[in-house]
């Protein structure tokens, strides 16, 4: 159905559509627009150690033609506290409740604990998203947060609409 391999430059176009796509940028708590030359730099990291790098991306593909579907991210990992955030994309509305992100979910999951023996994963969804809380939650999520202690990298988000969710 679905397989997930690392970023390549090949996937260029495909990463500027997702990542410029401003209609995302309210679920990643993103408020900019990357350059082609931030983005090459971003595949470029990926090819890095993840203990230089303290992420990675996958990009997920649909095994029988080989199309990406979307992202699915561990970022800020903390080998020392076993923890990581997560964050997955489909970016295509027509690929959506397929199972596809699921799957990709449950993927990522089973590496990080297998591979990275990261036991913690947590992700920070914004509360009106109920969509993605419910998500998360269909494959393990508890929610642990409500409340402004949260760690969020951005500057620029509203601390108290946000919900934290954490997988162990």
């Amino acid at each position: 159905m679905i397989y997930l391999r690392k970023l390549t430059i090949d996937d260029f176009d495909y990463l500027n559509s997702v990542e410029n796509n401003k209609s995302f940028w309210k679920y990643s708590f993103q408020n900019q627009h990357y350059s082609n030359s931030e983005l090459i730099q971003f595949i470029y990291d990926s090819q890095l150690p993840i203990e230089q790098t303290k992420q990675i991306r996958f990009v997920i593909c649909k095994t029988e033609t080989d199309e990406q579907l979307g992202f699915v991210d561990l970022f800020e990992i903390d080998f020392t506290k076993s923890q990581a955030g997560i964050s997955i994309l489909i970016s295509d509305t027509q690929n959506r409740s397929k199972g596809y992100g699921k799957l990709s979910l449950k993927k990522i999951i089973k590496y990080a604990s297998e591979d990275l023996n990261i036991k913690n994963l947590y992700c920070n969804i914004s509360n009106d998203n109920t969509l993605s809380i419910n998500f998360f939650k269909s494959v393990g999520f508890k929610e642990i947060s409500k409340n402004s202690n949260l760690y969020v990298s951005s500057t620029n988000i509203n601390y108290e609409s946000i919900i934290q969710l954490q997988c162990i």
